[in-house]
């Protein structure tokens, strides 16, 4: 038994050694002349504090989405004109006016649905052929015969 903890003392010993001069991750030994002793972080100037944003509320969201996509609003409010002629024309017993306002519904909820999609659809589509690529005109394939950009701004 005592020859152990004197092994295990002596294998602490040397590890305490070994991880003195190793870097703070224990990968790598630090050179002594590398450190500086006196030197210092860097200050840091204190950042403001961030400033939260104040949520939308209703009408501001409705203000800005009306703003952004007009046509989308319009669509649904002559869905809903359609919709309540219809039905008002079917409880006056109008079958031909009420069919056809019920067509038309169902026209003006296609065409509002198509403009939001284009609405979407204009939102993600780029023209960039392939982004990072070079423009062909600017290789000189293009207008100009084939000569590239400098040459076509010397004339």
């Amino acid at each position: 038994m005592g020859a152990r903890h004197s092994t295990s003392a002596a294998c602490e010993a040397a590890k305490d050694d070994a991880s003195s001069a190793l870097a703070p991750g224990g990968n790598a030994p630090i050179d002594p002349s590398l450190t500086n002793s006196n030197a210092r972080a860097p200050i840091v100037p204190p950042r403001p504090m961030p400033q939260l944003m104040r949520p939308e509320t209703f009408d501001e969201k409705l203000y800005r989405k009306f703003k952004a996509e007009p046509l989308v609003p319009i669509g649904c409010l002559a869905t809903a004109y359609f919709l309540g002629s219809g039905i008002r024309s079917f409880y006056n017993r109008d079958p031909a006016k009420s069919q056809k306002m019920m067509r038309l519904r169902v026209g003006s909820q296609f065409a509002t649905l198509m403009i939001f999609i284009g609405y979407a659809g204009m939102n993600a589509f780029t023209f960039d052929l392939a982004p990072g690529m070079a423009v062909p005109s600017e290789q000189g394939y293009g207008v100009g015969g084939g000569k590239g950009k400098e040459e076509r701004e010397e004339k």
